[in-house]
């Protein structure tokens, strides 16, 4: 029979392979954003689940200062060593200013259906009225319904607005596009079309005060999953067939997802690189702060959650993949201030914000 000293010996060496393990799982995360899915694309799964990877890691903290304090430093240093990630996910101190700057607003509207399956033009009224409050010099829309006039009219939109009076759009099919939408002259449009997918972008280069800026809107591979099959998630087991059989094609639907948006990141990262211009992009990216996805679209460009952002940056208010998957990037050209995300329960998204200001 064990004594009482080998017991608490013995729960110790196990809490201490389990703290290993999710350590291992953490560092796995951060090197997630280095491997594209479309060679490798298990290790985005650690990508997409750093946040809960990371919140183990502060409950082993919290179980060491209680029984070790010393052993606190594994998963501590751990943390510290993908401070980079954290601060993509959680900001503390913000920036604001009252320079007048240019104002950018990002928003996936979801075709107007809200929590929904219909469109609704009462919805499309209720959010036109949220962006002209704001008063933006840049819109950029995704999953906007332009199939009909019946919805939301990009003439009729114009002409509420006091100072947008030129836009572009795209469609991805033909009823689903998205649209830019600005108070400054359009100088070039470009359409951005991705190999077997229902996703787009578009480039728009505006002129501001003598300067030329390129606006990308972008929206990444969606993964196109019910939110009803989350359950197979969420369920405590898969023993029975069906179960099993769902599992199966929700990880299939994953894999061909993050594949995907590997190839469409670079391609974006490439026309940024071929940028003449400075850029300001924006779009919903399906993916999280700690994805390839992300790292390789933002490249060598700013985050405007990072540079003027506070709090936890969660814009989508679904099931997967939650926490922040909608961006505001921008040139070093450019300063950033005023990030904002506002809890409006029009989409399945949160719409974003932020002020940039061009150097002078």
């Amino acid at each position: 029979m064990l004594s009482y000293r080998n017991v608490k010996k013995l729960t110790k060496n196990i809490i201490l392979i389990f703290n290993i393990i999710a350590i291992m799982a953490l560092a796995g995360s951060y090197l997630s954003q280095y491997i594209p899915p479309d060679k490798w694309w298990a290790p985005s799964l650690l990508g997409l689940g750093y946040p809960y990877i990371l919140a183990v890691n502060l409950l082993f903290i919290l179980i060491w200062l209680m029984i070790k304090p010393v052993n606190t430093l594994f998963s501590v240093l751990a943390i510290i060593a993908g401070w980079g990630v954290l601060s993509r996910f959680i900001q503390l101190s913000g920036k604001e200013s009252d320079t007048r700057g240019i104002r950018v607003v990002s928003y996936n509207v979801k075709t107007f259906t809200g929590t929904g399956s219909n469109p609704s033009r009462d919805l499309a009224e209720v959010i036109k009225g949220f962006l002209k409050e704001n008063e933006p010099d840049i819109i950029c829309l995704q999953e906007v319904r332009l199939r009909t006039n019946k919805v939301f009219n990009l003439e009729e939109t114009k002409k509420e607005f006091s100072d947008i009076r030129h836009y572009q759009y795209a469609r991805s099919g033909s009823t689903i596009g998205i649209v830019t939408m600005t108070s400054y002259p359009i100088v070039r449009m470009e359409e951005i079309r991705f190999e077997k997918s229902g996703n787009i972008a578009i480039c728009t280069d505006i002129a501001v005060k003598g300067d030329t800026f390129r606006i990308f809107n972008i929206h990444l591979q969606s993964y196109r999953i019910d939110p009803d099959r989350y359950s197979v998630i969420e369920s405590p087991g898969i023993s029975d067939e069906r179960k099993l059989r769902e599992f199966r094609e929700l990880t299939a639907k994953f894999k061909k997802a993050v594949e995907k948006r590997a190839i469409q990141a670079r391609l974006i990262n490439k026309k940024i690189r071929q940028s003449p211009y400075p850029v300001i992009l924006c779009g919903d990216f399906n993916d999280t702060p700690a994805s390839y996805a992300y790292k390789k679209t933002r490249g060598k460009l700013r985050d405007a959650f990072v540079s003027s952002g506070k709090g936890i940056g969660q814009t989508y208010i679904g099931k997967l993949p939650s926490f922040r998957i909608d961006y505001i990037l921008f040139s070093r050209k450019f300063k950033s201030s005023n990030f904002r995300i506002y809890d409006i329960p029009y989409s399945d998204h949160l719409p974003i914000s932020c002020v940039l200001t061009p150097d002078s």
